[in-house]
């Protein structure tokens, strides 16, 4: 019997092509907006230390995005803001509050400002937007969140 190794390429491929398509294999899908397993939330954490107009649109439009895919009950955002980026989260300086809180109430987006920044630039609570929900050190709070399992992005 002659073997043909062009067929045989083709039937390997076919092989493992069906390989992926059996049951019990796990489907992948952005659109599928369903949560971890055990029913846990999708969790992110965005790191923000820009005050580049760009970057801070970015990570906002990236938050938009993710919850295009995801609905508020399968998907958790907290925006973690500190250095140059802080003045994103102040009333005085930022040029996106509007959306912010839009984001805040929309989804139930997190904001966090970082007390270390705060005191270096005299930041006080009162100067934030009502939607900052903590002021802790930043880095705390990333590595906090990613000892916790949480999704770390940085726009």
């Amino acid at each position: 019997m002659k073997r043909h190794p062009q067929t045989l390429r083709w039937l390997l491929f076919f092989l493992a092509c069906m390989a992926f398509m059996m049951p019990g294999q796990p489907t992948w899908a952005a659109s599928d907006d369903v949560a971890l397993e055990g029913g846990q939330p999708h969790r992110v954490v965005l790191h923000l230390n820009s005050g580049d107009e760009k970057v801070q649109r970015g990570a906002l439009n990236n938050i938009k995005n993710l919850y295009q895919d995801f609905s508020p009950e399968t998907l958790r955002v907290e925006l973690v803001v500190h250095g140059a980026g802080l003045p994103l989260l102040i009333k005085k300086g930022t040029l996106f509050a509007a959306e912010l809180t839009e984001l805040r109430h929309a989804y139930g987006v997190n904001y966090t400002a970082c007390s270390n920044t705060m005191k270096t630039m005299k930041v006080t609570r009162e100067d934030l937007i009502g939607e900052v929900g903590d002021t802790v050190p930043a880095m705390v709070r990333l590595l906090e969140r990613q000892e916790q399992g949480w999704a770390y992005i940085k726009p």
